[in-house]
């Protein structure tokens, strides 16, 4: 892989999965149960990554190993990355509803993780946390919307019979 093409994908190519979401979240047929699960799913995966922060405390590998990185970054945490937590919070809500378009955005997410990795600013186990705290958040959010929004579950239950 170039390292013109890893920068890209470190740093820009998140945009395209929230064009993606937010195209996909417009068009769908489901539009206002996908939104309350959003509502619920992506605070609910920063909370809990802003957690996991302050438990665990991964130094990135330009610090740790002594590499110059492709993209310039602060010496914090590296644990979770960001990039992938919002990456993997959207392929997972998105997968709730629509698997193929669930599948491209997982592609991209794994394509955004990797190349944060390639490029030196995050370790793999920083990725793989942030697609783990991501189904966490998704799990815990869709829990709770059918028990604080029971009416809207009954609606879209009749809806898909």
């Amino acid at each position: 892989m170039s390292a013109i093409l890893i920068i890209f994908s470190a740093k820009y190519l998140y945009l395209v999965s929230i064009g993606i979401f937010i195209g996909w979240g417009t068009v769908s047929v489901r539009r206002r149960e996908f939104i309350f699960l959003s509502i619920f799913t992506l605070p609910l995966s920063y909370i809990i990554s802003r957690i996991a922060s302050a438990l665990y405390y991964n130094p990135r590998p330009f610090v740790s190993e002594h590499l110059t990185p492709l993209i310039h970054h602060i010496a914090d945490n590296g644990f979770p990355s960001d990039h992938a937590l919002l990456t993997g919070t959207l392929a997972a809500i998105v997968t709730v509803f629509d698997k193929r378009i669930g599948a491209l955005l997982w592609v991209l997410a794994i394509m955004v993780g990797g190349a944060r990795v390639l490029a030196g600013i995050h370790h793999t186990t920083d990725i793989i946390g942030s697609y783990i705290i991501a189904i966490a958040g998704l799990a815990i959010g869709y829990i709770l919307m059918y028990h604080l929004v029971p009416s809207h579950y009954k609606q879209s239950q009749i809806k898909e019979k």
